[in-house]
């Protein structure tokens, strides 16, 4: 079973990275970079924990699939991160909201850059406190991924 579920979420997430002309979500902010990889990653990281979150799972989607014997894929990687401090804060306002947690950040190779897809929560709580929270959730990512960015970056 678990094999299955690891299966249908890296063909999810193949699908979600392949080029479509389609409307780019409202909460999913993707930024191109000259950087490399690597310095991405590990720029990332030092971000996220400086933001006093802590890296929860990693999923090295593009290496899955070169093991897999997909010859020169590129790298696509996603960073799970969370605070319980914060997730507690948003427990107390609304349980069910924990579902948008932990945070994540993909990264992955394109055209010889590198895109950072920064997934944001949504606003539009019935709950007024719910939507600052996620608000202030939302200008805490913006942070981590703009240590990350340099000034000549571009957002898509």
């Amino acid at each position: 079973m678990k094999k299955i579920i690891i299966s249908l979420l890296l063909c999810l997430l193949v699908f979600a990275c392949t080029e479509k002309k389609t409307e780019p979500s409202p909460l999913i902010e993707r930024f191109k970079t000259e950087k490399t990889f690597s310095n991405v990653i590990q720029e990332l990281d030092f971000a996220i924990t400086e933001k006093n979150f802590r890296i929860t799972g990693r999923n090295t989607v593009g290496k899955g699939l070169r093991e897999r014997g997909f010859e020169n894929y590129p790298e696509i990687e996603v960073i799970h991160f969370c605070s319980l401090d914060i997730a507690r804060e948003v427990l107390d306002i609304d349980p069910g909201f924990i579902a948008q947690m932990p945070c994540r950040v993909t990264i992955h190779e394109q055209d010889n850059a590198v895109i950072i897809s920064l997934i944001l929560l949504p606003t539009n709580h019935k709950d007024p406190r719910v939507n600052e929270f996620s608000r202030k959730m939302n200008k805490t990512l913006r942070e981590i991924v703009d240590y990350v960015l340099e000034e000549n970056a571009v957002a898509l």
